[in-house]
């Protein structure tokens, strides 16, 4: 069972949902920049028989709302829901995006963070590289943002990131390109008139080595080649992380191999709280 509840922050509320019992080691669980909580959903229901789980819209994602002018902090935003839910501690599950702001929470309160486990990894202040066939693709994305296209961002989105950059479109896929474009319709649609989040300072690139607890990697065999790097860089730089290469997949891990994603968690899980 999955219960949600709205949880107060500086301006605004996160949208929260938990899964299994409070006296488990506690998971938060951190979506992707194309999606929102819901695309943990299988993910709570197969892992709730050892882990508390905790997945949360991000301020300006799916169901979570502001009306705070500025900037706001992903970092202060994810204390809170720790701090909602009496979490001195956890492990934080993150997915692209979600990673980003695991990691930079990690550099900033390492006391708060028993091990990180990263789908596709982005690390702050990275410069990654990109091929031909990929900046044509985000060159696809810009020119829709510019011209007030939601529904050309979502595609561009979709094509290089759940297709990846090296696959055609295949109709095996179709019911994930659907979801995940259901659900950056919700975000896309408040982002308009939202603030933008704070840059972390000084970024985790060059920081890496700081991050002394567990950390396991996973990243798709045909993923961009800037997530790959950036995957790479946490395994060569963190002093306690191990790389697994997920075959036949791109950038959403957790939502096209589900069962190889609940598998390393689990392994992973019972190597690190035991």
């Amino acid at each position: 069972m999955i219960d949600t509840r709205a949880i107060a922050v500086p301006g605004g509320s996160l949208h929260t949902a938990t899964a299994g019992d409070p006296a488990n080691p506690a998971a938060v669980l951190v979506h992707a920049g194309i999606a929102h909580s819901d695309m943990w959903t299988g993910l709570m229901r197969a892992m709730s028989d050892e882990l508390f789980l905790v997945a949360y819209d991000c301020r300006c994602f799916g169901r979570s709302v502001t009306s705070l002018e500025g900037t706001y902090s992903d970092v202060a935003d994810l204390a809170s829901v720790l701090d909602a839910y009496g979490l001195e501690s956890a492990l934080l599950v993150g997915a692209s995006r979600g990673t980003r702001i695991a990691i930079d929470f990690t550099l900033t309160h390492p006391d708060r963070v028993r091990g990180l486990f990263l789908a596709a990894p982005d690390v702050s202040g990275y410069d990654a590289p990109a091929t031909d066939a990929e900046r044509a693709l985000l060159a696809a994305m810009e020119a829709a943002d510019d011209a007030g296209d939601t529904e050309g961002i979502i595609a561009s989105e979709a094509r290089l990131l759940i297709d990846g950059p090296l696959r055609d479109l295949e109709d095996r896929r179709a019911a994930m390109r659907a979801s995940v474009a259901e659900m950056a319709r919700v975000s896309y649609a408040q982002q308009d008139k939202t603030p933008d989040f704070e840059s972390f300072e000084p970024p985790a690139a060059g920081r890496l080595a700081e991050i002394t607890c567990p950390v396991r990697v996973l990243t798709g065999d045909l993923d961009t080649s800037g997530m790959k790097a950036m995957a790479a860089a946490v395994e060569s730089d963190c002093p306690r992380a191990t790389l697994v290469e997920v075959a036949d997949a791109a950038h959403m891990l957790v939502l096209e191999h589900p069962d190889v994603v609940e598998r390393e968690l689990r392994a992973w899980v019972r190597h690190v709280v035991t």
